[in-house]
């Protein structure tokens, strides 16, 4: 009898594993959440209920006066300088990371970007004017605002098959009377194989020429990264003072405060800039690489397949923190026709001619998760899903232009059509964009501000779950 016993409490626990397996297989987003939900708790705990701003341990700007020497930082200013950024990125960064490759990994997903979660709630401080810059290319006139636009509520479409991007989405997703006010899309600066890449072997060669930065968070960097490379996860070139759900946060800092972080970085504009991050990752060096194009630096490059490819190389890696000396660097304007933003997006949608590329993974795109904390699920109108892995191989490297131009053929996306890439709030996409540009498609522009600003928007239209 005992054994009989013995044989029954082992079923039941054997039928409780598997229901808790089953369970978590079909809702990956509640891991991410009870995560989330967790790591918070004990952040407040911590912090007093709120995200301290002012301890992180992510490199510092440089100083407002643009001191050369090294060693010299300052705290936040409230007229210029952003608050150092968020210290609980790093660790929620890696939390949503592994959750997310777990629940997506049926889909070939390897996670999604933008790990922070809690934010402060105020609006960031507005920035000082930027002192008197040289000329620099000539920006982006953005058109008129318009009339605020009614909300529509348009049913769900069919989830495509896990293993391949959704089809092309159907003219029943787009709100009745768009465009509202349309305008043509400026065609970017091309890029080449050369212009955008290196490899491992060519970075070992040269790797006392270049200025590195490792776009991990900092808690991978940490653990290994390759020997003189600085680190600069993507908030430390993102507002996350402002309020999530709107057009501010996570966005780029203005010229003036980027310049000052840029130039924190010891990169002058002059000697060459590699940035890296991990093959399975959000694509955060081409982040880094997006916004030093921006900031008119023309000799940055990504290191193809990341830190695995060098590693592969044979590459050693160090675990110390590196600081570089603080250098002088400006940015008199952008370069424009890298960025659109919510008005241009609003006012074309609907336009022929114009594609919307949504790079998250199709569980985001769905509505079926929002992993980080968005104020509606779906996607925009019109948008097409191809997440952000679907334009690179299974080690990290590059598609090549032909079959980049043959995975946006069914869409009818050609070299002339004008592209909106998105995910959450800009990292993935800015990394699609620049691998676009590579390929050809020039007339690309990543949305800075992302699903989240547009979500977080009840006035402009959703394709709702």
């Amino acid at each position: 009898m005992k054994k009989l016993l013995t044989l029954a409490l082992a079923a039941a626990m054997m039928a409780g594993a598997a229901q808790f397996a089953l369970a978590a297989e079909d809702d990956g987003a509640s891991s991410i959440m009870a995560q989330i939900n967790s790591f918070k708790a004990t952040n407040q705990e911590k912090t007093g209920g709120a995200v301290s701003e002012d301890k992180a341990e992510t490199q510092a700007p440089a100083a407002a006066e643009e001191s050369e020497a090294p060693e010299q930082t300052q705290p936040a200013q409230q007229a210029e300088t952003p608050a150092a950024p968020n210290p609980a990125a790093a660790a929620v960064d890696q939390i949503v990371r592994e959750a997310a490759q777990q629940a997506a990994q049926e889909a070939g997903d390897a996670g999604n970007n933008r790990g922070i979660v809690a934010v402060p709630a105020q609006e960031a401080a507005d920035e000082s004017e930027p002192e008197p810059q040289p000329s620099a290319p000539e920006a982006q006139t953005e058109p008129a605002a318009p009339a605020k636009p009614a909300t529509v509520q348009i049913p769900s479409q069919p989830a495509a098959a896990a293993t391949a991007p959704s089809a092309p989405a159907s003219s029943a997703e787009m709100p009745a009377g768009r465009p509202l006010n349309p305008s043509s899309m400026q065609a970017g600066t091309p890029e080449t194989r050369e212009s955008i890449l290196v490899s491992a072997d060519w970075l070992k060669a040269n790797i006392k020429n270049v200025v590195l930065v490792d776009s991990r968070p900092e808690s991978l960097y940490l653990g290994g990264h390759i020997p003189g490379a600085v680190n600069a996860p993507w908030t430390y070139f993102a507002n996350m003072n402002a309020k999530q759900g709107t057009d501010k946060w996570g966005t780029i800092w203005p010229e003036a405060t980027m310049a000052k972080r840029i130039g924190a970085l010891g990169i002058n504009g002059k000697k060459t800039v590699v940035a890296y991050c991990d093959a399975g990752g959000w694509g955060q060096s081409g982040w880094t690489l997006w916004i030093l194009r921006q900031a008119g630096i023309k000799n940055a490059k990504i290191l193809e397949g990341g830190i695995g490819a060098w590693k592969a190389a044979g590459g050693q890696l160090a675990k110390n923190k590196v600081k570089n000396k603080t250098v002088a660097f400006t940015i008199s304007k952008y370069v424009p026709n890298y960025t659109a933003t919510t008005q241009w997006i609003n006012d074309n949608l609907g336009k022929p001619g114009l594609a919307i590329i949504d790079v998250r993974t199709q569980p985001e795109f769905n509505g079926k998760i929002r992993p980080f904390q968005e104020k509606r699920a779906g996607h925009l109108p019109g948008a097409v899903n191809i997440s952000r892995e679907n334009f690179v191989t299974e080690q990290g490297h590059f598609k090549s232009a032909e079959e980049v131009a043959a995975l946006l053929a069914p869409y009818g996306i050609t070299t002339d059509t004008e592209i909106v890439v998105y995910d959450t709030a800009g990292v993935r996409s800015a990394f699609v964009t620049m691998l676009l540009r590579y390929a050809g498609f020039t007339k690309s522009q990543s949305y800075d501000a992302g699903f989240q600003a547009w979500a977080g928007n009840p006035d402009l239209p959703l394709v709702k779950p």
